[in-house]
Order: C-alpha cells, then sequence, then structure tokens
C-alpha cells in the first residue's frame, strides 16, 4: 500500500500552509523519509507563466516557501527550478510576477535556470522518447519535490504531479513535444516518459485554491481548501483525480504511467491518510469541456472529433498583436491576418499552447454547434 496524505487548508496565511504542509508529510512518514542531510534538493513549482499568485495559474509561493524552509530545516540545500513555455521568456520576469524572487530572497535558496546546461539521458521504458535532453541540475541532485497545482486541462484534463514534470524540458523543447504528440494519449506517453527518466522522490500538490472548467488559465477558480502529499506521484494523481470526478484511465498520463509500472493508480492499493476520502470527493467540480469527448468510442470520435472538440479563437478586444500565439505554435497553424493573428483549423492539432501562452489572455476556448450539443 502506498499512502497519500489529503490534509484541509483554507487559505494561504504563511502559518496555516506550514503548519498544513508539515502535517501532510507527517502523515506519509516525514519529509526525512526522503530528504537526508547534507543532500542536495531541487523543488520544482509550477510556473505555467508569468502570472501573479491570485491568478492561480501556478504553485503559490507561500506554498513553495514552506516546502524550501523544511528542506532547509532537514539539512538539505533547496534549489527552486523550473522551466516556462514559450518562446517569450524573461525568465526573471516569471520569477518576480509569480512571487518565487520573494521566496528566494527570505529563504537564501537560489533560482535556478533549468535551460542551461542539458545532457541526452536514455529513457528506460521509452515510448515516444528513448532519449531526452534534460537539466543535468535536475538528473545530479539527490532529490527531487515537485509542487504541482491542482488544476484542469483541456488536453489532458487534469495536470498534477506527472504532467509537473514538463517543466524539466527546455522551454522551445515543450513545442516539440506536441507537435510530435498531437493526441492527447500520446502527448501523455511522452510525458510519463520524463517520469522514466526522473522520477521525483515526493510531490505535493496546492490545491488551496485551485481551478476547474477549461483549464490551465482560465478565471475558473475553486476554493478546494486541500493540500495533498505522497512519494507516488502517480497515486497522488489518481486521489486528486477520485476527488474531482475523473477516473484514473480518463487522464492520458496515469494511465501511461501505471501500464509502464511507474505508479499506482488502483485506488484498492493506496492508502489514504489524514482527511477520508469520500468527505472530499467534489460531485459539482467543473471538468473541461472535452472530457465528454474523451468517453466517446474511439471508433465514433474518429468521424466526429473535429466537429466536437473545442477550439482556440482570438478575442480581438484584448489582442495587442504582440504575435505570442503566433510565435509559440508548434505546427505553424497561426498567421497574421491583417492587424490580427488567424488560426488555421486544418492544421491546428488543439494543443491550446496558444491559449496558455498568450500573456493578454486574449486566446479564449470556442464550441462548435454540434460540441455545445455534446458538452
Amino acid at each position: 500500500m502506498i499512502k497519500v496524505s489529503i490534509v484541509r487548508c483554507s487559505h494561504y496565511n504563511q502559518g496555516d500552509v506550514d503548519k498544513a504542509i508539515r502535517q501532510a508529510l507527517n502523515l506519509i512518514g516525514g519529509i526525512e523519509e526522503v530528504i537526508k542531510r547534507g543532500q542536495r534538493v531541487l523543488v520544482k513549482p509550477n510556473m505555467l507563466s508569468a502570472r501573479p499568485p491570485e491568478r492561480a495559474v501556478t504553485t503559490h509561493p507561500s506554498f513553495l516557501r514552506a516546502v524550501v524552509e523544511m528542506v532547509k530545516e532537514a539539512g538539505a540545500e533547496p534549489l527552486i527550478g523550473d522551466s516556462p513555455g514559450g518562446v517569450n521568456r524573461d525568465i526573471a520576469k516569471f520569477w518576480e510576477v509569480c512571487g518565487y524572487k520573494e521566496v528566494s530572497d527570505i529563504t537564501g535558496a537560489p533560482l535556478v535556470n533549468l535551460e542551461r546546461n542539458l545532457e541526452e539521458v536514455e529513457v528506460p521504458q521509452g515510448k515516444i522518447y528513448k532519449r531526452l535532453h534534460l537539466p543535468r541540475l535536475a538528473l545530479e541532485v539527490d532529490a527531487l519535490i515537485s509542487l504541482p497545482k491542482l488544476k484542469t486541462h483541456n488536453l489532458t484534463l487534469y495536470t498534477g504531479a506527472v504532467k509537473n514534470l514538463l517543466g524539466l524540458v527546455p522551454g522551445l523543447g515543450k513545442s516539440e513535444f506536441h507537435k510530435r504528440c498531437p493526441q492527447p494519449d500520446e502527448f501523455g506517453e511522452a510525458i510519463v516518459d520524463i517520469l522514466a527518466a526522473v522520477k521525483p522522490k515526493l510531490s505535493i500538490i496546492d490545491g488551496v485554491v485551485g481551478m476547474e472548467g477549461n483549464g490551465p488559465v482560465s478565471d475558473d477558480l475553486r476554493n478546494i481548501g486541500l493540500i495533498l502529499a505522497s512519494t507516488d506521484a502517480v497515486a497522488l494523481d489518481t486521489i486528486v483525480q477520485a476527488i474531482v470526478g475523473l477516473k484514473p484511465f480518463d487522464v492520458p498520463t496515469t494511465a501511461a504511467a501505471v501500464k509502464r509500472g511507474l505508479g499506482i493508480g488502483d485506488l484498492g492499493r493506496i492508502e489514504v491518510v489524514g482527511e477520508p476520502l469520500e468527505e472530499v470527493v467534489m460531485d459539482d467540480f467543473r471538468l473541461p469541456s472535452n472530457a465528454v469527448v474523451r468517453r466517446i468510442p474511439k471508433p465514433i470520435l474518429a468521424l466526429i472529433a473535429r466537429g466536437v472538440m473545442v477550439k482556440p479563437t482570438v478575442d480581438k478586444g484584448k489582442c495587442t498583436q504582440c504575435q505570442s500565439c503566433l510565435k509559440n505554435c508548434p505546427v505553424e497553424a497561426i498567421s497574421m491576418e491583417g492587424d490580427y493573428p488567424r488560426i488555421d483549423y486544418r492544421r491546428c492539432i488543439l494543443c491550446l499552447c496558444c491559449y496558455e501562452l498568450c500573456p493578454q489572455d486574449a486566446v479564449r476556448l470556442r464550441r462548435s454547434l454540434l460540441a455545445k450539443l455534446w458538452i
């Protein structure tokens, strides 16, 4: 039996977050079970984009600070690192806006750039990638702690402990992942290739304020009030999926990881400690629009997929013509038509990079008439 802890935490007051995370870790044996004195530890938040903490797009800085301080208490050396996606990436701006520079200043933990000093590594059981170029630091540290944000995701339905590892791939490399793996199941396999190469020693999910609906950058925030932790990233994701109303194999990363034996996805083999699972399940949690599409039998879906998928569209009222969507499209499906971007849906692979990385939130999601009937 693998343990997953569930602890309630209603807001981001630093004292309350510290207490809740400590309790979550103690329930699974304590941080000393995975972190030893003198070790170097990479603490990886979810830094998807340069958005302030109140947007709930990124791991909250109080959450990151609590974990960094606990690593220091254990006598280890914490390093804070992540690699955001896209081509317009002023990493210093990301650190500042997301609140992580302040955490670094307070704790003394250095911010590290994961796009330098890459090393080619062989992927055990690799399905999409037999070899990956990953940060040497992530391969050399004694432990990796993953701090994902509890959010929905229109492509993979849910983004959590396993998908957070995509941030170990240098920014532009993420576009290659989408280009090579346009389908959710393929994309899930590619992310699990990263898990096979670099497994986190510990994962702790920031579910104090999460995101529902069409994540991972929407305004549909949800006061979930939970912090969850486990040494098994897959088991942790499995429990979160049960809480929000997803079956484990609905999510491509979980399905792929379990099939390869990289984690536990069977609720019967997971011991939930802390809050009982049945008391935190949210029956009214709003899943992404594409969740229903994922449950359509594949032969039928192959015939109607393009008609029911939710598609990105440009809101000209918000667009500032920065061309971020154009520059970040992995298949060059976006061009400028006059002053505004135009999306060629015949080429679009629905990776939603334009939606995730638009700094003005000018890319919105549109449902076709058939999608509105189905979803």
